[in-house]
Parts: structure tokens; sequence; C-alpha cells
């Protein structure tokens, strides 16, 4: 009985050291420009934190202490990944879109109850999905977490203003190749170039 308490409390102090928030120094071990202004970050944390999708982490982007707060896309053995729209040229975008490989910066989280609730989700015939911009970060871990578990239709409704600013279209061309259930649309309400796909406001 005694041990089964100790193991217990082990378990249990294994657990709540993995649920944050928490503060740490992360590392930036990946980053590339996925469109116009549009960057993909992925950051190394030294501890690894329970991640649910839909969750964001907050960064320190100046000397001050100010921070900004970034949707997580992925987080996989402690590296996680996001996606940063710099264009407005805020303290946040000058920050990320100057930070280079190698990097180190500060890291709050996990934050957010913007979840993926199985119980409402899996009686349902469709799940739609509708973003802008970089509004599309949490719904990708989402939507991949149904893919899990889920039978029914997922629907994804994705518009930006221009051509240019259009990404991920491989990545989500072959997810509804391996997945028959799921379907998305991208929308462009300005294009300025030849565009083949829909054209509108989301």
């Amino acid at each position: 009985f005694v041990w089964d308490c100790l193991l217990f409390s082990k378990i249990k102090m294994r657990i709540d050291s993995m649920v944050g928030p928490k503060k740490q120094m992360g590392k930036v071990v990946g980053k590339r420009e996925l469109a116009e202004k549009v960057f993909e970050i992925e950051i190394s944390l030294p501890e690894v934190l329970l991640f649910k999708p839909g969750q964001y982490v907050s960064l320190k982007v100046n000397d001050q202490g100010l921070r900004r707060s970034y949707s997580v896309v992925d987080c996989v053995g402690g590296v996680i990944k996001l996606i940063v729209d710099v264009g407005p040229g805020g303290l946040g975008s000058v920050f990320l879109e100057n930070i280079k490989v190698g990097g180190d910066l500060e890291v709050m989280g996990f934050f957010g109850n913007f979840l993926l609730d199985r119980t409402e989700v899996e009686n349902k015939n469709v799940v739609y999905f509708v973003a802008t911009g970089t509004g599309i970060a949490p719904f990708i871990p989402m939507i991949k977490k149904l893919k899990s578990f889920y039978t029914g239709k997922v629907v994804l409704w994705w518009g930006v203003r221009f051509v240019r600013r259009v990404y991920w279209q491989d990545e989500l061309k072959k997810l509804k190749e391996d997945w028959d259930n799921f379907d998305y649309e991208m929308y462009v309400s300005r294009p300025e170039a030849e565009w083949g796909g829909k054209v509108g406001r989301v």
C-alpha cells in the first residue's frame, strides 16, 4: 500500500510537471517563409509540456517584457511550430521577422480554452472550420486530432486577401487525398494574379 502511494505520488508529480503554463527559454530551430510576410517558426523547448489542439503560447518580444500570443500549429517532442504574419509590423512582427535560427526567446505556455471537445462533435455529421489568414493556425491540430477518431465530414473554408499570401496547399491536398472525410476550399478576396480557385470573402 505504501509503495502504491509512493508510485502514485511520483506519477502525479510527473503529470503536474508537464501541465502548463510554464515559462521557458526556447531556441529557434527552424524558420521559413511560407508566403509573403508569413513565416513558419519552430521553437525547441527544454521541457515537454502537455499540449491540447487550439492552445497558444505567449512570447516575450522586447527587453521591457512585453508579450505577444501565437497559436500553436504543432507540438512534437518538445518542438512547437508557429505560423506568424509579420505584415502588420508591430512589436511581435518585427521581433519574429528578425529572429534567426539559433536565436533564444522566452516562451510561456500553454494557454487557452479554445479546444476541440470530443463529446460535442462525435455525434455530428459535419464539422466546419472557417478561418482567414493565419487564423487557420489553431484549426490544423484540431483537424489532425479529428482524423484519429471522427467518422463524419470535416470541411475547412480558408480565406486570404491576395494570391501571394496563399500557402499550405500541398499539405491540404495531401490531407484530402489521405482522408476521404476531409474537404477544403481556398478563397482569395482580391486576386492580383491568375487564380483558378474560389474568389470571395470568408
